[in-house]
């Protein structure tokens, strides 16, 4: 694996050779080199003296860190000379910027996740989601996880390394300092079916729902059952958090409390990006009541409850939340015409005799989505019917009998 380098990865991955995924290539690397630069600067912080926070507030009423700022300007230079990349948005900026409102994709980020960690030397990260730009403008960023065609991030530690979500694959680069590039470190992760540690907050027990602390209490002492008792594991970093999820199993919780009702993680630059690389590993993400992908946002900066795991766990906790009943369910408001399976799909679009890049755009989702549906790694959610629907009746009199069931 180690002669495997990240654009090589990316290249044999991403290998049908058209215009969108030599630029989406390109992008990924531009995210890689900026991060491997953000990591030159963590591991030197006390000797730069780029410890501390500013005497500042971002737009989340948060201290702004020194290297909080450094981080964004860095992911701010990179992208803005690429020209793959519309635009970028991320934690430390008020509104979006745009760069060329024609290229192909947007990227959203958290520059440096787990920033409070770093005057103790623990570990931080970079987190980003790459979406495909429909809308040529700012609206591009305020769309669902299903949009989004790529994911990963960067955790600073005693590696540094770079986890990419890419054609529904989940790999782990290590950064060689000495050839200044990633090389191929694990291929293929997929979340365990179940795990032996949880990881949340304790400290805001006080302030969670019965329910949630229900859960918590039997999760250390599952009396009653044959169920072993999980470890607790909390680092206070999302990305540290999470990728040891990711690689061990078990649940990571970020639940609503009282001080935060709607949940303090933001979907658009922290949630989803987790969420796809969860879900194409194996694993599930969730809120309290729908796929965190399927969640319609609102604004940029909003919210949301965020739980990931392995499937197993997550369906536990789902069910200690509805006491017996999962509680994750689609929207009800749209009701498609059709049953969309796997195989309807792949009938569909070789119906229409397209590439899986021109469906998705016909539809409304990236290349990377449909793969998911037509592999039934996830489901199409309801506005996705819709458009599938719309798709089919657009050619199709017959509105009677589905042709795309045989």
């Amino acid at each position: 694996m180690r002669n495997i380098n990240l654009e090589s990865y990316l290249k044999s991955e991403l290998k049908d050779n058209n215009e969108e995924n030599d630029e989406l290539v390109s992008l990924i690397k531009s995210i890689a080199d900026a991060t491997k630069l953000i990591a030159m600067d963590t591991r030197v912080t006390g000797l730069k003296q780029i410890r501390g926070s500013l005497d500042k507030t971002n737009v989340q009423g948060e201290q702004v860190q020194i290297l909080d700022e450094i981080s964004n300007d860095k992911l701010v230079n990179i992208l803005s000379k690429n020209s793959s990349c519309a635009g970028y948005a991320s934690e430390e900026l008020k509104d979006p910027l745009i760069f060329n409102s024609s290229a192909r994709f947007m990227v959203v980020a958290d520059p440096l996740d787990g920033s409070s960690n770093i005057s103790v030397n623990m570990p931080i990260g970079t987190i980003f989601g790459i979406i495909r730009n429909t809308d040529y403008g700012k609206s591009s960023f305020i769309k669902s996880g299903r949009y989004y065609i790529s994911a990963g991030y960067s955790l600073y530690g005693p590696s540094d390394i770079f986890i990419i979500c890419a054609n529904n694959k989940v790999a782990e680069f290590t950064l060689d300092p000495e050839k200044d590039d990633y090389f191929l470190s694990r291929s293929e992760i997929k979340v365990p079916s179940k795990g032996s540690i949880y990881s949340i907050n304790e400290g805001n027990f006080t302030l969670w729902d019965n329910k949630i602390k229900k859960w918590v209490l039997n999760t250390k002492n599952p009396s009653g059952t044959s169920a072993k008792n999980k470890k607790l594991r909390y680092v206070g970093s999302l990305v540290a958090d999470a990728h040891r999820t990711l690689i061990n199993g078990g649940i990571f919780v970020y639940p609503p409390d009282k001080n935060n009702q709607n949940g303090k993680l933001r979907l658009m630059y922290e949630a989803n990006p987790f969420a796809l690389i969860f879900t194409s590993a194996g694993g599930s993400a969730v809120d309290l009541e729908k796929e965190i992908l399927d969640i319609e946002p609102e604004n940029f900066h909003q919210r949301t409850p965020l739980i990931i795991g392995s499937k197993s766990d997550v369906n536990n906790f789902l069910e200690h939340m509805t006491t017996g009943k999962k509680r994750v369910k689609e929207n009800t408001e749209i009701t498609p015409i059709f049953k969309w399976t796997s195989n309807s799909i792949i009938n569909l679009r070789k119906s229409l005799n397209i590439s899986r890049s021109n469906f998705g755009k016909k539809v409304g989702v990236s290349r990377a989505t449909v793969l998911r549906w037509e592999k039934d790694i996830v489901l199409p959610n309801y506005v996705n019917k819709k458009a599938l629907d719309n798709a089919l009746l657009s050619q199709k009199n017959d509105l009677i009998d589905n042709p795309m069931e045989s």
